[in-house]
Protein backbone atom coordinates (compact mmCIF):
# COMPACT_ATOMS: atom_id res chain seq x y z
CA UNK A 1 0.00 0.00 0.00
CA UNK A 2 2.52 2.51 0.60
CA UNK A 3 4.36 2.01 -2.41
CA UNK A 4 1.00 3.25 -4.02
CA UNK A 5 1.00 6.27 -2.28
CA UNK A 6 3.34 7.93 -4.72
CA UNK A 7 0.58 6.57 -7.71
CA UNK A 8 -2.34 8.11 -6.54
CA UNK A 9 -0.55 11.73 -4.96
CA UNK A 10 0.90 11.72 -8.69
CA UNK A 11 -2.74 11.01 -10.53
CA UNK A 12 -4.36 13.49 -8.06
CA UNK A 13 -2.10 15.86 -8.78
CA UNK A 14 -2.58 15.39 -12.95
CA UNK A 15 -6.43 15.19 -11.99
CA UNK A 16 -5.97 18.81 -10.34
CA UNK A 17 -3.82 20.71 -12.81
CA UNK A 18 -6.86 19.13 -15.63
CA UNK A 19 -9.31 20.81 -14.28
CA UNK A 20 -7.67 23.86 -13.62
CA UNK A 21 -6.90 23.69 -16.91
CA UNK A 22 -10.25 23.03 -18.08
CA UNK A 23 -11.45 25.73 -15.78
CA UNK A 24 -9.49 28.29 -17.25
CA UNK A 25 -9.84 27.18 -20.71
CA UNK A 26 -12.55 29.19 -23.34
CA UNK A 27 -15.20 27.00 -23.32
CA UNK A 28 -18.21 29.77 -24.84
CA UNK A 29 -18.19 31.96 -28.36
CA UNK A 30 -17.04 35.73 -27.81
CA UNK A 31 -18.44 39.21 -29.05
CA UNK A 32 -15.87 41.15 -29.18
CA UNK A 33 -16.56 45.36 -28.98
CA UNK A 34 -13.77 47.47 -30.87
CA UNK A 35 -14.51 51.32 -30.52
CA UNK A 36 -14.18 55.04 -28.24
CA UNK A 37 -16.14 55.50 -25.42
CA UNK A 38 -19.59 54.58 -26.92
CA UNK A 39 -18.27 51.09 -26.97
CA UNK A 40 -16.94 51.88 -23.28
CA UNK A 41 -20.60 53.22 -22.23
CA UNK A 42 -19.80 56.51 -21.43
CA UNK A 43 -23.22 58.35 -21.05
CA UNK A 44 -25.10 55.66 -19.44
CA UNK A 45 -26.00 56.03 -15.86
CA UNK A 46 -23.59 52.61 -15.64
CA UNK A 47 -21.28 52.10 -18.45
CA UNK A 48 -20.68 48.77 -17.34
CA UNK A 49 -24.55 47.65 -17.65
CA UNK A 50 -26.50 50.37 -19.70
CA UNK A 51 -24.14 51.19 -22.46
CA UNK A 52 -24.69 49.86 -26.18
CA UNK A 53 -22.53 47.00 -25.67
CA UNK A 54 -23.45 45.71 -22.91
CA UNK A 55 -26.94 45.61 -23.52
CA UNK A 56 -26.29 44.05 -26.83
CA UNK A 57 -24.03 41.45 -25.18
CA UNK A 58 -27.08 40.93 -22.35
CA UNK A 59 -29.48 40.11 -25.39
CA UNK A 60 -27.35 37.94 -27.48
CA UNK A 61 -26.28 35.70 -23.68
CA UNK A 62 -30.26 35.55 -23.35
CA UNK A 63 -30.97 34.50 -27.12
CA UNK A 64 -31.83 31.00 -28.46
CA UNK A 65 -28.27 31.34 -30.18
CA UNK A 66 -26.42 31.53 -27.17
CA UNK A 67 -28.76 30.62 -24.07
CA UNK A 68 -27.38 26.94 -23.98
CA UNK A 69 -24.19 27.59 -25.62
CA UNK A 70 -23.15 30.65 -23.90
CA UNK A 71 -21.19 33.76 -24.90
CA UNK A 72 -18.41 35.90 -23.82
CA UNK A 73 -17.95 39.75 -23.92
CA UNK A 74 -14.19 41.11 -24.80
CA UNK A 75 -14.89 44.99 -24.92
CA UNK A 76 -11.99 46.61 -26.10
CA UNK A 77 -13.55 50.37 -26.33
CA UNK A 78 -11.24 52.94 -24.79
CA UNK A 79 -12.72 56.63 -24.39
CA UNK A 80 -11.21 58.92 -26.71
CA UNK A 81 -10.08 56.76 -29.42
CA UNK A 82 -9.36 57.67 -32.78
CA UNK A 83 -9.30 55.37 -35.53
CA UNK A 84 -5.76 55.97 -35.89
CA UNK A 85 -5.28 54.51 -32.12
CA UNK A 86 -6.86 51.09 -33.22
CA UNK A 87 -4.09 50.56 -35.33
CA UNK A 88 -0.97 51.58 -32.41
CA UNK A 89 1.11 48.81 -31.60
CA UNK A 90 -0.82 46.54 -28.50
CA UNK A 91 -4.12 48.68 -29.50
CA UNK A 92 -7.74 47.40 -30.15
CA UNK A 93 -7.19 45.58 -33.35
CA UNK A 94 -3.89 44.11 -32.31
CA UNK A 95 -5.89 42.70 -29.17
CA UNK A 96 -8.83 41.68 -30.84
CA UNK A 97 -6.57 39.81 -33.69
CA UNK A 98 -4.69 38.04 -30.60
CA UNK A 99 -8.14 37.11 -29.08
CA UNK A 100 -9.70 35.86 -32.21
CA UNK A 101 -6.25 33.58 -32.87
CA UNK A 102 -5.76 32.24 -29.54
CA UNK A 103 -9.59 31.35 -29.03
CA UNK A 104 -9.27 29.66 -33.02
CA UNK A 105 -5.98 27.87 -31.77
CA UNK A 106 -7.81 26.52 -28.64
CA UNK A 107 -8.01 22.49 -29.00
CA UNK A 108 -9.79 22.31 -25.52
CA UNK A 109 -13.26 23.45 -27.30
CA UNK A 110 -14.73 23.69 -30.51
CA UNK A 111 -17.23 25.97 -29.67
CA UNK A 112 -15.13 28.58 -28.31
CA UNK A 113 -14.50 31.05 -31.91
CA UNK A 114 -15.18 34.86 -32.27
CA UNK A 115 -18.21 34.82 -33.67
CA UNK A 116 -19.52 39.15 -33.01
CA UNK A 117 -17.77 41.70 -33.64
CA UNK A 118 -18.74 45.63 -33.39
CA UNK A 119 -16.79 48.87 -34.34
CA UNK A 120 -18.06 51.99 -33.73
CA UNK A 121 -15.39 55.18 -34.35
CA UNK A 122 -15.09 58.18 -36.08
CA UNK A 123 -16.59 60.77 -33.32
CA UNK A 124 -12.62 61.70 -31.88
CA UNK A 125 -11.57 62.21 -35.49
CA UNK A 126 -14.10 64.66 -35.38
CA UNK A 127 -13.54 66.47 -32.59
CA UNK A 128 -9.83 67.32 -33.55
CA UNK A 129 -11.60 69.55 -36.18
CA UNK A 130 -12.03 71.86 -33.06
CA UNK A 131 -9.05 71.14 -31.14
CA UNK A 132 -7.13 74.60 -29.94
CA UNK A 133 -4.47 73.73 -32.77
CA UNK A 134 -7.14 73.32 -35.14
CA UNK A 135 -7.01 75.54 -37.88
CA UNK A 136 -10.73 75.70 -38.53
CA UNK A 137 -11.04 77.84 -35.52
CA UNK A 138 -9.07 80.58 -36.35
CA UNK A 139 -10.10 80.78 -40.06
CA UNK A 140 -12.57 78.44 -41.27
CA UNK A 141 -12.54 79.56 -44.74
CA UNK A 142 -8.78 78.70 -45.09
CA UNK A 143 -7.04 76.30 -47.15
CA UNK A 144 -5.47 74.94 -44.00
CA UNK A 145 -9.03 73.82 -42.56
CA UNK A 146 -10.24 72.37 -45.78
CA UNK A 147 -6.85 70.43 -45.70
CA UNK A 148 -7.44 69.69 -41.91
CA UNK A 149 -10.64 68.46 -42.66
CA UNK A 150 -9.31 66.20 -46.17
CA UNK A 151 -7.10 64.78 -44.48
CA UNK A 152 -9.09 63.78 -41.65
CA UNK A 153 -11.41 61.66 -43.61
CA UNK A 154 -8.55 59.87 -45.69
CA UNK A 155 -7.04 58.97 -42.54
CA UNK A 156 -10.48 57.27 -41.24
CA UNK A 157 -10.92 55.60 -43.97
CA UNK A 158 -7.37 54.39 -44.45
CA UNK A 159 -7.74 53.51 -40.53
CA UNK A 160 -11.45 51.94 -41.02
CA UNK A 161 -10.41 49.71 -44.20
CA UNK A 162 -7.19 48.19 -43.14
CA UNK A 163 -9.25 47.82 -39.50
CA UNK A 164 -11.99 45.68 -41.26
CA UNK A 165 -9.78 43.90 -43.50
CA UNK A 166 -7.62 42.59 -40.80
CA UNK A 167 -10.66 41.77 -39.03
CA UNK A 168 -12.44 39.73 -41.60
CA UNK A 169 -8.84 37.79 -42.67
CA UNK A 170 -8.51 37.13 -39.28
CA UNK A 171 -11.92 36.21 -38.59
CA UNK A 172 -14.37 34.84 -41.51
CA UNK A 173 -17.13 33.43 -40.70
CA UNK A 174 -17.42 36.33 -38.06
CA UNK A 175 -20.30 38.73 -37.89
CA UNK A 176 -18.34 42.37 -38.43
CA UNK A 177 -21.51 45.03 -37.31
CA UNK A 178 -20.03 49.15 -37.86
CA UNK A 179 -21.74 51.63 -36.86
CA UNK A 180 -22.27 55.33 -38.13
CA UNK A 181 -22.20 58.50 -36.05
CA UNK A 182 -25.31 60.76 -34.97
CA UNK A 183 -24.90 63.94 -34.40
CA UNK A 184 -25.14 65.39 -30.60
CA UNK A 185 -26.76 68.51 -31.52
CA UNK A 186 -29.67 67.28 -33.91
CA UNK A 187 -32.15 69.16 -32.75
CA UNK A 188 -30.90 71.86 -30.27
CA UNK A 189 -31.15 74.57 -33.21
CA UNK A 190 -28.81 76.98 -33.78
CA UNK A 191 -25.55 77.67 -36.47
CA UNK A 192 -23.57 74.72 -34.23
CA UNK A 193 -26.64 72.17 -34.91
CA UNK A 194 -25.85 72.95 -39.05
CA UNK A 195 -21.83 72.32 -38.43
CA UNK A 196 -22.21 69.26 -36.56
CA UNK A 197 -24.60 67.89 -38.92
CA UNK A 198 -22.50 68.75 -41.88
CA UNK A 199 -19.27 67.32 -40.15
CA UNK A 200 -20.83 64.37 -39.48
CA UNK A 201 -22.33 63.82 -42.38
CA UNK A 202 -18.81 63.88 -44.22
CA UNK A 203 -17.96 61.20 -41.76
CA UNK A 204 -20.52 58.78 -42.62
CA UNK A 205 -20.12 58.93 -46.12
CA UNK A 206 -16.56 57.83 -45.92
CA UNK A 207 -18.05 54.82 -43.10
CA UNK A 208 -20.45 54.21 -45.88
CA UNK A 209 -17.74 54.25 -48.72
CA UNK A 210 -15.48 51.36 -46.49
CA UNK A 211 -18.38 49.40 -46.14
CA UNK A 212 -19.37 48.66 -49.43
CA UNK A 213 -16.75 46.85 -49.81
CA UNK A 214 -18.51 43.21 -50.64
CA UNK A 215 -15.25 41.56 -49.62
CA UNK A 216 -15.79 42.72 -46.48
CA UNK A 217 -18.96 41.14 -46.06
CA UNK A 218 -19.70 43.95 -43.46
CA UNK A 219 -23.11 44.80 -42.57
CA UNK A 220 -23.96 48.47 -41.70
CA UNK A 221 -26.41 49.87 -39.39
CA UNK A 222 -26.94 53.73 -38.99
CA UNK A 223 -27.78 55.30 -35.96
CA UNK A 224 -27.90 58.85 -37.57
CA UNK A 225 -31.51 58.92 -38.39
CA UNK A 226 -32.88 57.62 -35.35
CA UNK A 227 -31.30 60.37 -33.50
CA UNK A 228 -31.93 63.21 -35.66
CA UNK A 229 -33.85 66.11 -34.23
CA UNK A 230 -33.89 63.88 -30.73
CA UNK A 231 -30.37 64.75 -29.08
CA UNK A 232 -32.68 66.11 -26.27
CA UNK A 233 -34.04 63.05 -25.46
CA UNK A 234 -31.24 60.49 -26.67
CA UNK A 235 -28.12 62.48 -25.47
CA UNK A 236 -26.45 62.54 -21.91
CA UNK A 237 -26.12 65.94 -20.15
CA UNK A 238 -22.42 66.24 -21.61
CA UNK A 239 -24.47 67.32 -24.89
CA UNK A 240 -22.23 64.49 -26.51
CA UNK A 241 -22.69 60.97 -25.50
CA UNK A 242 -25.99 58.90 -25.98
CA UNK A 243 -27.66 58.26 -22.50
CA UNK A 244 -29.42 55.17 -21.42
CA UNK A 245 -32.19 55.48 -23.61
CA UNK A 246 -29.84 56.54 -26.71
CA UNK A 247 -27.60 53.31 -26.02
CA UNK A 248 -30.75 51.17 -26.03
CA UNK A 249 -31.24 52.70 -29.34
CA UNK A 250 -27.80 51.59 -30.42
CA UNK A 251 -27.93 48.46 -28.97
CA UNK A 252 -31.15 47.57 -30.75
CA UNK A 253 -30.16 48.26 -34.53
CA UNK A 254 -27.25 46.25 -33.55
CA UNK A 255 -29.04 43.24 -32.87
CA UNK A 256 -31.48 43.43 -35.83
CA UNK A 257 -28.66 43.67 -37.59
CA UNK A 258 -27.08 40.64 -36.30
CA UNK A 259 -29.98 38.70 -36.32
CA UNK A 260 -31.29 39.67 -39.68
CA UNK A 261 -34.56 41.47 -38.58
CA UNK A 262 -36.15 44.85 -38.88
CA UNK A 263 -35.48 46.75 -35.12
CA UNK A 264 -38.09 46.57 -32.69
CA UNK A 265 -38.22 49.71 -30.25
CA UNK A 266 -40.00 50.28 -27.34
CA UNK A 267 -42.82 52.92 -27.56
CA UNK A 268 -42.05 56.71 -27.07
CA UNK A 269 -38.29 55.29 -28.15
CA UNK A 270 -38.79 55.92 -31.79
CA UNK A 271 -40.58 58.30 -34.14
CA UNK A 272 -42.33 57.14 -37.00
CA UNK A 273 -40.41 59.51 -39.18
CA UNK A 274 -37.36 57.87 -37.81
CA UNK A 275 -38.19 54.42 -38.12
CA UNK A 276 -39.51 54.76 -41.66
CA UNK A 277 -35.82 56.23 -42.14
CA UNK A 278 -34.13 53.14 -40.48
CA UNK A 279 -36.29 50.70 -43.24
CA UNK A 280 -34.88 52.64 -46.48
CA UNK A 281 -31.08 52.31 -45.45
CA UNK A 282 -28.60 52.54 -46.76
CA UNK A 283 -29.39 56.20 -46.56
CA UNK A 284 -26.33 57.13 -48.60
CA UNK A 285 -25.06 60.52 -48.06
CA UNK A 286 -23.45 59.74 -44.38
CA UNK A 287 -26.79 59.27 -43.65
CA UNK A 288 -27.72 62.59 -44.04
CA UNK A 289 -30.01 65.20 -46.05
CA UNK A 290 -27.59 67.71 -47.51
CA UNK A 291 -27.29 70.79 -45.15
CA UNK A 292 -26.37 72.68 -48.43
CA UNK A 293 -24.86 72.09 -51.66
CA UNK A 294 -21.80 73.40 -53.80
CA UNK A 295 -22.84 73.09 -57.36
CA UNK A 296 -19.57 72.90 -58.93
CA UNK A 297 -18.74 69.73 -57.22
CA UNK A 298 -22.08 68.33 -56.05
CA UNK A 299 -20.42 68.18 -52.57
CA UNK A 300 -20.85 70.54 -49.59
CA UNK A 301 -17.75 72.82 -48.99
CA UNK A 302 -17.03 72.64 -45.02
CA UNK A 303 -15.11 76.20 -44.90
CA UNK A 304 -17.47 77.86 -46.98
CA UNK A 305 -20.33 76.76 -45.02
CA UNK A 306 -18.46 77.60 -41.45
CA UNK A 307 -18.30 81.15 -43.20
CA UNK A 308 -21.78 81.49 -43.55
CA UNK A 309 -23.33 79.85 -40.52
CA UNK A 310 -21.16 81.89 -37.88
CA UNK A 311 -17.47 80.50 -37.30
CA UNK A 312 -18.43 80.89 -33.73
CA UNK A 313 -20.75 77.74 -33.68
CA UNK A 314 -17.39 75.69 -33.78
CA UNK A 315 -15.88 77.33 -30.42
CA UNK A 316 -19.13 75.78 -29.13
CA UNK A 317 -18.53 72.72 -30.20
CA UNK A 318 -15.08 73.22 -29.21
CA UNK A 319 -16.14 73.79 -25.53
CA UNK A 320 -18.20 70.93 -25.65
CA UNK A 321 -15.07 68.51 -26.67
CA UNK A 322 -12.69 70.53 -24.30
CA UNK A 323 -14.67 69.43 -21.35
CA UNK A 324 -14.85 65.91 -22.56
CA UNK A 325 -11.28 65.73 -22.77
CA UNK A 326 -10.62 67.19 -19.14
CA UNK A 327 -13.13 65.20 -17.37
CA UNK A 328 -11.34 62.24 -18.99
CA UNK A 329 -7.63 63.67 -18.16
CA UNK A 330 -6.91 64.58 -21.92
Amino acid sequence: MPRLLPLVAAFLSLAFLAAAAAASAKEAPAYIAIGDSLAFGVGASDPATNGYVTVTYEALHRSERYRQRGLDLVNLGVPGATSSDLLLPGGQLERAVAEIRERQEDTSSADDNVEIITVNIGGNDLLALVTADSPCLADPQSTECEQRLQETLDTLEDDLTQVLRSLREAAPKADIVVLDLYSPLSGRGGAAELVADLVVRDINAVTERVVSDLELRVKFVSVHSLFRGRAAQLVSADNLHPNDEGHAVMAEVVLAAIESREPVFPEGLMTPAAAEETAQLPLGEGGLLPVSRDDESGGTSLPLFLAVAVPASLLGLAAVAGAYRAARGR
